[in-house]
């Protein structure tokens, strides 16, 4: 069909007047929308924390174990003064929260009854995202301020500067 343009006649053919009165106008079936309930959110994240951390206390490590642990890796490198406490601290919940999510993914599966994700799969990827956020932040400040700089030698590496390269 054509499709219009600055000349006199040119473009698609207007439509009949008599043909447009025997068509009419489409009538619009549109329902005007429900008013949306107000939802206050609630921190669905620390429910099932909660629920995790009361089913699998036995089997993850409490938050002091955890927190000892990764101090402990911080003063080896000699960064103690360096990482802030409160990442520190975000570090071991995250961990804590993936733990917990992880040991009731492993008690209850992943799946629930209708085929869908388990609410515990959800939740412990999102611990797990941040505490990987927390971890990577924890690295790399002890990379830029640690007092072992000497890292490992890359015998590759090595290889070609002794060949020139």
């Amino acid at each position: 069909m054509p499709s219009g343009g600055y000349r006199p006649g040119a473009g698609r053919p207007r439509k009949n007047i008599q043909d447009k009165k025997l068509e009419g106008k489409a009538k619009s079936n549109t329902v005007p929308a429900p008013t949306p309930k107000r939802v206050y959110s609630k921190n669905v994240m620390a429910d099932y924390f909660s629920m995790a951390m009361k089913e699998c206390e036995k089997e993850v490590p409490a938050a002091g174990v955890l927190r000892a642990e990764i101090e402990e890796y911080i003063a080896a490198r000699g960064c103690e003064g360096y990482v802030a406490p409160q990442t520190v601290t975000d570090y071991v919940l995250n961990r804590q929260g993936f733990l917990a999510c992880e040991c009731m993914n492993r008690k209850i599966g992943r799946m629930t009854k209708d085929l869908k994700l388990s609410p515990y799969v959800t939740a412990g990827s999102a611990y797990y995202k941040a505490m990987q956020g927390d971890f990577n932040l924890i690295t790399q400040i002890i990379n830029r301020h640690s007092n072992t700089q000497a890292e490992e030698k890359n015998a590759f590496l090595e290889l070609l500067t002794n060949r020139g390269f």
